[in-house]
This record gives structure tokens, sequence and C-alpha cells, in this order.
């Protein structure tokens, strides 16, 4: 009787210290996440004034799915492409307000809905975060 309780005992400590590590691992069958970070950060030229400066902004896209991960991966030079022509060449004083920035969040959102929607065929990101905005 103490063989079949210490063989029980045995496999529960087994299945629970796997299903720990799967965890641990980012694996047990967690949830995907909606946010899909665009990386590594967007460098671009920003004019201040008649000088060049550099905005350097981290950017995270918000999805319907979260499992279309794997297609805004695939588009992600489409995404970038557009960003950058988005980005380059803005006025600093147009995006260091608050005003600015949700003017520019706003028009990269409406953006790259229309260049994966024509990828695709179907809408997958619904928003548009700026996670960090720096100029130098």
């Amino acid at each position: 009787m103490k063989t079949v309780s210490m063989i029980k005992l045995s496999i529960f400590l087994l299945i629970f210290s796997s299903h720990n590590i799967a965890n641990a691992s980012g694996g047990g069958g967690g949830a995907a996440s909606k946010y899909y970070q665009l990386s590594p950060a967007m460098v671009v030229n920003v004019t201040d004034q008649g000088k060049v400066r550099h905005l350097q902004i981290d950017i995270q896209l918000r999805l319907a799915n979260p499992a279309d991960n794997t297609i805004v991966n695939e588009h992600k030079p489409a995404i970038q492409h557009e960003l950058v022509m988005l980005l380059s060449g803005r006025e600093a004083k147009d995006v260091r307000t608050t005003h600015g920035k949700e003017a520019l969040r706003a028009e990269a959102t409406k953006r790259l809905k229309t260049v994966i929607e024509k990828n695709t065929g179907r809408p997958i990101i619904t928003d548009v975060y700026f996670t960090s905005f720096v100029i130098q």
C-alpha cells in the first residue's frame, strides 16, 4: 500500500513540477498578448528651428486578436516603412506638445490600419501607442 501511495505522490509531483516549468518558460497555454512591440525603436530626423534633431520612439500596436501577432510580424517591413514616412522630417515643435503627440498617434493609427488591411484584407491593428518619445 505504501508503494502505491509513493507512486501516486511521485506522479503528482512530476506533473505539478512540469506544469510550473512550462508556465515559467512562457508555455503552458498562457494567453497571447494583444500588444505587439515594434522593435527596435524607430529613430528618424526631425527639424528644430533649422537644426536636425533625432526622434526616438518606441511603439506598441494593439491587435484585435492576439493570434494576429504572427501576421503583424510578417508585415513588419511595410509597417516600419509607413512609420518612417510619417515621422521623418516633422517639425520638433509640432510633436513636443501633448496635442501634437496625440495627433501624430492618431495619424499613425489611421495609416497603419490602412497598410495592414491592404496587405491582409482585414483589420488587425486597433490602436497605436507611443511608449517612449524622445527628441534629442
